[in-house]
């Protein structure tokens, strides 16, 4: 039953976000699903990768170079690092005590640092909220390609 009243005020939500920004509605109805049903089941589905961790950006100092993957940096663009995860890999990131989400792509190794997981481009960490803090912890689920 409170499967039902999720997925209900869930739709409600997106209908009501589609009668404002329509383009919006689409992107933020799709994350909150996923990150709704990941909640409740209190995993992810099979096949799907979640995990958590401490996250930080980068931009100015790489911004033009390349990367592992040889694309040119762009802090700018919705990109990440992560020392496993190949190249070309969307991952959805969360913040918990926000609620806001980006989705980002692995174009690049690191971090480098043990305490973290995965370091954003800029504009991944400006879009997420956490441009200001610096270091923060989030949430990430590996979406399909």
């Amino acid at each position: 039953m409170y499967k039902y009243w999720l997925a209900l005020l869930i739709f409600s939500i997106g209908l009501c976000a589609c009668l404002i920004r329509p383009s919006f509605a689409l992107s933020m109805y799709s994350k909150q699903i996923v990150l709704a049903i990941q909640a409740q089941e209190g995993k992810t589905s099979p096949g799907t990768k979640s995990f958590s961790g401490n996250v930080s950006w980068y931009g100015i100092p790489f911004n033009g170079r390349k990367t592992a993957s040889g694309e040119i940096f762009d802090m700018n663009k919705l990109t990440a690092a992560h020392l496993k995860l190949p190249f070309g890999t969307r991952v959805l990131v969360e913040d918990p005590k926000t609620g806001n989400t980006v989705i980002v792509k692995v174009n690049d190794r690191g971090p480098y640092v043990k305490t973290r997981i995965m370091d954003l481009a800029k504009e991944g960490a400006r879009q997420l909220g956490t441009l200001g803090r610096g270091v923060a912890y989030v949430d990430c689920l590996v979406l399909p390609n």
